[in-house]
Parts: C-alpha cells; structure tokens; sequence
C-alpha cells in the first residue's frame, strides 16, 4: 500500500530487551492507539509504564502526530522534553517508558510492495511488517537492519559482487521442517547425557557445538562465543561504526578436512547481537577476495543465532558451510533455514539450561540467608547486580542465646551434643527470621543478626520483626531436650540502614550497615539487666501499638536510658505476649510500672517508688528501675535529663 504522495512510512518499537520489538507501517489519515494492551490498535505489552491505552498516533502530511490519552501515566519523552503532544518527522525518535519509537520514511520505489504479516485480527502489536523491496545501501557499513526474512544486498568494496543477508524474528521459522528431521531429532535425544557430563557452561557449549557439525552435514565449523554484556549493551545503542570488541569466550570446532584457520565473521557477529535475531549470510559467484570479506575460506554461507535467555546475554552459536544437502551450485535461503531453525532450537535449549543453573547456583547461595519469599523476589530480577546495597528503612533483630556456659560445662564430654543443642538454638533464631521473610546478616558465635528492609521493601514497619521475636521466644519456651537450659535475648531496632552485598572484592557477606545496627545490639543487651526477653526501641513500639492486636502483642516502657558507648538516650520498651497467654503482668501492674517510668524521667522518685510496689516484686524491669535510683542514693543527680547512664553492656 502506498500513500498518494509515494511516501512510504513505519513505525519502529524497540523493547529493552531482546525480542521486544515490532514495525508497523503507517497510513496516512488512519489513527491507530497504542497501549499496553489496547482493545483495538497496537499492544506493547512487556512495558509496564505504558499503561492499558496510552496514546493515539495519526500519519498525515509526512508528519506523524502522537497524543497522550487522559488516563496514560507517562508522558512521552522526546530527548529531555516530556510532553503529552507531540509530531515526529521522518527519522524522528521518542520514548515512552522503556520503549523506544522511531519514524521511517522513504519514496516509495515502482512496482515496491509492503504488507503487514498480522495476527487474528488487523492491528495487532505482535503483527510483523516485511518489505519485499530489495535494498542496495551504500557500502556494508551503511546497510540497515530489516524486518523478518527480508534480503539485503550488500555491496563490496569492489562494487560487483554481493553478499545477502537475511535477519530471522524468533516466529519466522516455526513453520519450517528441520534440514534433516532423522538425524537431528537424534542429535536431540543426546542433549540430556551432554548436560550431566558438562563440566562448566563453557564445556556444555562446546559440546553441543560439536553436535551442530553432526547434526547439519554441509557445515564447516560451528563456534559459541560470548561476549561481555556491556559491550553488547554498546552495539546495541550505539551506530554502525561502533567497532565490535574481542569476544570474552570463543569456542571453534571444524570438519578434520578443513584447511587453514577459521574466523567468524565480526560483521555477521555485529549484526546478531545488534539486532537480537538471527543472521544468514549467504554468497553467490563471489571470488575468493569478497568471500574472505565476510567469512572464512571459500565457504558459501554462515549465520549466527544469539542466545535471548536470561543470565545469557552476550551468548550466540555461530555456524558456517559450503554447498547444499542437494549439491545446488546456486544456494539459496530457503535451503538453509531448516538448519538455521534447529540451530535457534539448541540455542534456546542452551540458553534455558544456562539460565536454570544460573538460577539455581542463586537459590543455593541465597538460601542460607533469604527465605524463598524473598529469594523469588530477587531471583525474578533479570538484570543487574541483585545484591547491590543500597539506603533503606531498615529493621534488625539481635538474638542472643543464654545459658550456653552452663550448657557447655554440662556437656564438656560429650561435644559433639554440644554442638547438636548450640545447632538446635540457631535455628530455633534463624527459623523464625525466615519464617517472616527476614534476612541473615551475620552469625557471632552464639548470636545472630537477621534484617528486614531489603530487598523487598518494609510494607508493615518493624511488625514481622516483632512476630518473629515471640516466634523464637515460643519456640524456646516449648519443651525440647536440645534447649532445655536455653533461653534467648531479642533486641529490635528500626530506622535508615544501608543494606546488601558488604565487604571488599576478596570477601562480602549479605549484610547491613548503620547507626540502627548498633542500637539494636545495645537494646538486646539490655535485656539481660531488665531480665526481659525481647527489647524494642520506641519507633518499633509506636508500630506495635498501631497496627498489632492486643491479644497479638503488648509494649511497655521500660526506661530512658543512655547505653554503654552512646551519647544518645533513648526510650526502650518490652515486647510482651498478648493478653490471653499467661502472664504474670496484668493490665493494672502494666499502668502502674509505666506510671512509675514517668515519675523517673520526671524525677519524682518517692512516687515512682510507691508505684512499682504495686507491681510483682519478681518483674526484673521493677529490679532494674529500683537499683538504677539506689545507685544514685535515691535522688535524681543535680544534671538529671531522665535517663540513666549504663556503665555496663
């Protein structure tokens, strides 16, 4: 179809990611939407800041006019501008979300045809637009990308000879045969022997190079080759000039006949990777100066499969030959695309088992540290260092066993029962951090520090925390042989913390980094002078009392203290049980305790005093205050600011 003014026009969608991309052509006068997942026009689905219907394009006088929708969230972007209007000439790029447009416009060629390869119903977004045009740019460097099986003829340097290439989307050859279904299916069945035998992922590839050889007779040399995703990322965004860098990996294995050193070629390399499709080259009557220029000897014909998978990005399988299966002088691409499609399929089978011990190899690592709440929602990440620290709302819980020395001279013959109770006791900690999707930071002999926050952002504050606390407390409570003569301390703090991979380049841990961390150790040490069993600071409690129950949990103040090596005083309260377990502290001794805390930070002693007497005299809180006030003669000091200064941790 062509315009009356003999301009042709496309619209080109480009994703983030491999395989995101489509080209739909324009006609004038005709508005088409566009949207996440429009009911009629043209869907984008793998970009989420593109909302259901966004915007509504109209091709008209070469110009094409883009209007955002009222709902639509985004704006689009056109360089630094974001705008909710916009028109876009020939050439002209915008971006909405992570999805990049671009307007292509030519005169349209006589006798030129383009149709739109489309799905159920017209307009649809996985719709593929092929031109049936036959394009001779410039020079090699100059030849753009085309859509779906469509030949491009490049010139050589001496101007009469030709190279054809063809560039494949991941559906072209889903309808074609195998070259040689026997012999390939049977290549096939041997894949699974492979994958045990591998050694590393540079070994399985290998192997299954030599499998490409077996499974397609009129190839040469077959090669894997890996290249640094940042270099990827750079042909990819960059121009055709942009030089394409030495491969990290490059495997190579050739027929026993062949003669000389084989070399794939960089520009069939460069287009793969650039395009994130297959690649076909293919040269008829060209002397051995232009075959050399595009591959290796006197081979007719090479493509190149890039592997799309995640956590493979930089992989492709190269493969290169001489002739067909039926002795054609003349070859063609029709002859070479059932063996371009089983080599796409080893493609994908080597991307996706790279992918699952990728993801495996994660879920081992991250396993002892994350539960698999959390380890699903890193590992579902696709790109990037998922382990990057970063500044977050941080929560961190200190547990503390007691009673290990006891323990340990009861046990001095019989260690390896030792060891079994001090195993039983961290994971009775360990158990209840992962069991409210907390994280493991750090084991200190006895001890451990787990962390909410990151990666999966805080949704309810210091609260799963604060349930994990009277989790371990419960689980220690119950009768075990293991435990018995255990108990454990619990500190709970929250506030900013860095959180995340920490450490140097020779060694990191999972960790978190801050102010809060070293409060929330000194609050579980106070536990051991209140005689308590989990501490919180006062942000923890606020949360406590706002969103938890009081048959779930109950707080109260404890003290206004200043801990051993910080110039900060700070309120700590006591994370109780909720009122149906039993208890000694009923609501009455609770108001009474938190009065008497009042009448300290006041400095009405005498009265806070005849307050705590009506409290059980066993309540360690009651002790620690009592003592606090003795030790200053039972008067506040002349400097009193309603704290005490602990000189012990």
């Amino acid at each position: 179809m062509s315009s009356s003014s003999g301009i042709l026009a496309e619209l080109i969608v480009t994703g983030p990611d491999p395989g995101q991309h489509f080209r739909q052509q324009l006609i004038p006068g005709q508005t088409v939407r566009i949207g996440r997942a429009p009911q009629k026009g043209w869907a984008i689905p793998w970009d989420r800041s593109i909302s259901r219907e966004h915007a509504d394009l109209l091709w008209q006088d070469e110009r094409l006019t883009v209007v955002c929708l009222p709902n639509a969230t985004n704006p689009v972007r056109r360089g630094n501008d974001a705008v909710r209007q916009m028109t876009a000439i020939n050439g002209d790029m915008f971006q909405i979300g992570q999805t990049k447009f671009q307007v292509v416009a030519k005169t349209a060629a006589p006798g030129s045809v383009m149709s739109t390869m489309v799905g159920d119903e017209p307009g649809l977004g996985s719709s593929i637009l092929k031109s049936h045009e036959l394009l001779t740019p410039r020079s090699p460097r100059e030849a753009p990308l085309h859509a779906g099986a469509e030949a491009m003829v490049a010139l050589s340097d001496r101007g009469d000879e030709e190279v054809e290439e063809y560039t494949f989307y991941a559906d072209d050859l889903k309808k074609v045969s195998f070259g040689d279904t026997v012999r390939q299916v049977e290549v096939l069945s041997h894949l699974p022997k492979l994958i045990s035998s591998a050694n590393s992922d540079v070994d399985l590839a290998l192997m299954l190079v030599g499998q490409l050889l077996q499974a397609i007779p009129t190839a040469v040399a077959a090669a894997v080759v890996q290249f640094d995703e940042a270099d990827v990322e750079k042909q990819r965004s960059g121009g055709p000039d942009v030089e394409l860098p030495k491969p990290k990996t490059m495997r190579i294995q050739t027929r026993d006949n062949f003669e000389g050193r084989f070399t794939p070629s960089r520009r069939l390399l460069r287009r793969a990777l650039k395009g994130g499709q297959s690649v076909m080259h293919i040269v008829n009557d060209g002397d051995a100066e232009q075959v050399q220029a595009t591959m290796s000897g006197s081979l007719g014909w090479a493509f190149c499969s890039p592997i799309t998978a995640e956590n493979c990005e930089g992989w492709c399988l190269y493969v290169s030959g001489e002739g067909t299966r039926e002795g054609n002088a003349y070859i063609s691409e029709d002859m070479l695309k059932g063996d371009l499609r089983f080599t796409e399929l080893v493609a994908q089978f080597l991307g996706s088992v790279l992918s699952i011990k990728s993801l495996q190899e994660q879920k081992t690592q991250l396993s002892s540290f994350f539960s698999p709440k959390v380890i699903n929602s890193l590992t579902s990440k696709s790109k990037g260092n998922i382990l990057e620290p970063s500044e977050r709302d941080i929560t961190v819980l200190f547990c503390d066993v007691r009673g290990f020395s006891r323990k340990a001279e009861l046990l001095k013959d019989n260690l390896l029962k030792l060891l079994d109770c001090v195993k039983a006791a961290l994971s009775a900690m360990t158990g209840g951090i992962l069991a409210y999707d907390g994280a493991i930071a750090d084991f200190q002999g006895d001890a451990a520090l787990g962390f909410w926050g990151w990666p999966v952002a805080l949704a309810d504050g210091p609260i799963s925390a604060c349930r994990a606390a009277l989790t371990i407390q419960q689980v220690f409570s119950m009768p075990d042989e293991l435990l018995e003569g255990f108990s454990c301390g619990v500190g709970i703090a929250h506030g900013r913390a860095v959180a995340g991979q920490i450490g140097t380049a020779q060694q990191a841990k999972i960790g978190v980094f801050g102010p809060v961390v070293n409060q929330g150790s000194r609050i579980e040490g106070l536990t051991r002078q209140t005689g308590t069993r989990i501490c919180i600071d006062e942000t923890t409690a606020n949360f406590v009392r706002k969103l938890l129950s009081p048959d779930e949990a109950r707080v109260r103040r404890l003290a206004r203290v200043r801990p051993k090596g910080m110039d900060t005083p700070i309120l700590v309260h006591e994370l109780l049980p909720g009122d149906d377990c039993d208890s000694k502290l009923n609501q009455a001794a609770l108001q009474a305790y938190e009065s008497a805390v009042d009448a300290v930070i006041e400095g009405r002693w005498s009265e806070a005093v005849d307050l705590l007497n009506m409290v059980p005299a066993e309540d360690g809180p009651t002790k620690f205050l009592l003592d606090q006030m003795a030790a200053c003669n039972g008067h506040p000091p002349a400097d009193w600011d309603g704290a005490f200064t602990l000189t012990n941790k």
